[in-house]
């Protein structure tokens, strides 16, 4: 019996920019590649500012490997999670509040909130050799905080904040500052699967047909398709507002305790090169952020956020929303992170050589053009082509992607 199963052995008949060549995603060089020019040379997003509610108040993070501590004194600071002395973790809870000083819990070396060396054990025995207190401190981090947003970069000659996001702020100040808004929800997992396939999972609308809730409530309404994309600079995009059915799974109209920016059962998502995604979904909001571990291990982060000055039963009902479509068990999360397990396993076995984002619907939602876009940005970024895992070049590819301003 002849066999018509077509062998993907070369790239799919397609421009360049529609096709990935999968290695990018199992490759442990390219994933070095990945950390050191995207993950340590730009900006991460780390927590929000609710997080660090007081004086004191502090956040470990890993970014690109490396450990970091978030805290506030007078004003929010980062600093490489190390002591100077030897090099000992500093802070070892994953937060917590301080009493004005951070010791190091091996030689009790101690540090103020602005990183000041404030104390050494014995130091008499470090006179013969010129060292004391002023000559010592915490490595610093560089910090921007916007919209609440913490992000820190370990790249000290990295582009401002503002000029990296670029138009994108205005979307992001929309949501973000109408109301003081507080982090109610924190939960993270390990996903056996590669950090890009997460970020594509979060970007494309095509995959809500894997959802039943999506398909009987946002697909539902006469108004899905007429949404469009809008692309920006470093590979930032956002779609606009939808109206979803919630009727459709039976869950009730959000129509009251909007969240800033929204209209009644409305939602949006906005999506920050690399890793960010912020949904909004009339009544909460829900933002993501990622740790590449292992090209196949991925810590993701999930954050509910509502606003600060809600009441016990309004927060009480945001909480139900978030949980009946997210949470750390809902709908929507177990299906999403079972599509990108299984990707992995096709693709580090060599089963799935290349993926399609060919998909052209003049930016309606289900259109790949945000994922072309990224994956533009990846190659400029850490200096290979996403349809050739073997290209290597100076400078990046030339963008092919449309942006709109």
């Amino acid at each position: 019996m002849r066999n018509n199963i077509k062998r993907w052995t070369a790239p799919p008949g397609l421009p360049t920019t529609h096709y990935i060549d999968n290695r990018i995603h199992t490759d442990p060089e390219i994933f070095a590649e990945e950390r050191e020019r995207i993950f340590a040379g730009g900006w991460k997003l780390v927590c929000h500012a609710s997080e660090l509610p007081e004086r004191g108040s502090f956040r470990t993070a890993t970014v690109a490997g490396v450990g970091i501590v978030v805290l506030r004194d007078d004003d929010i600071r980062a600093f490489y999670n190390a002591c100077p002395h030897r090099g000992a973790t500093l802070l070892r809870e994953e937060r917590g509040t301080l009493k004005n000083r951070i010791q190091c819990f091996y030689h009790l070396w101690s540090f103020d909130l602005a990183g000041n060396c404030t104390g050494i054990t014995r130091p008499g025995g470090y006179e013969a050799a010129g060292l004391g207190k002023d000559d010592v401190c915490l490595r610093p981090v560089r910090v921007e905080v916007f919209c609440g947003l913490v992000f820190v970069s370990l790249n000290d000659d990295v582009e401002p904040l503002a000029k990296f996001l670029g138009p994108m702020a205005d979307h992001m100040r929309a949501h973000l500052e109408g109301a003081e808004l507080e982090v109610f929800h924190y939960h993270r997992a390990e996903i056996r699967t590669n950090w890009k396939l997460w970020v594509d999972n979060n970007s494309e609308q095509y995959h809500e047909y894997l959802h039943i809730l999506n398909r009987k409530t946002g697909m539902a309404h006469p108004s899905y398709h007429e949404r469009r994309w809008r692309l920006y600079p470093n590979s930032h995009n956002v779609i606009s507002q939808g109206t979803i059915s919630y009727d459709g799974m039976q869950l009730g109209p959000r129509t009251r305790n909007l969240m800033p920016g929204m209209e009644p059962d409305g939602m949006i998502v906005m999506l920050l090169f690399p890793d960010v995604m912020i949904n909004v979904r009339a009544t909460v909001m829900r933002i993501d952020t990622i740790a590449p571990l292992e090209p196949g291990r991925t810590l993701v982060e999930w954050r509910g956020l509502g606003l600060k000055a809600d009441t016990e039963e309004v927060r009480a009902e945001r909480v139900r929303h978030h949980n009946q479509v997210w949470g750390p068990a809902g709908r929507n999360l177990p299906e999403d992170i079972e599509a990108v397990e299984s990707q992995w396993r096709n693709m580090v076995s060599g089963a799935h050589r290349w993926s399609i984002i060919a998909r052209e619907e003049e930016l309606r939602p289900q259109d790949d053009a945000n994922l072309r876009a990224f994956y533009q940005e990846w190659g400029r970024r850490v200096g290979r082509a996403p349809h050739d895992a073997d290209s290597s070049f100076r400078d990046g590819p030339a963008l092919s992607v449309a942006v709109t301003e």
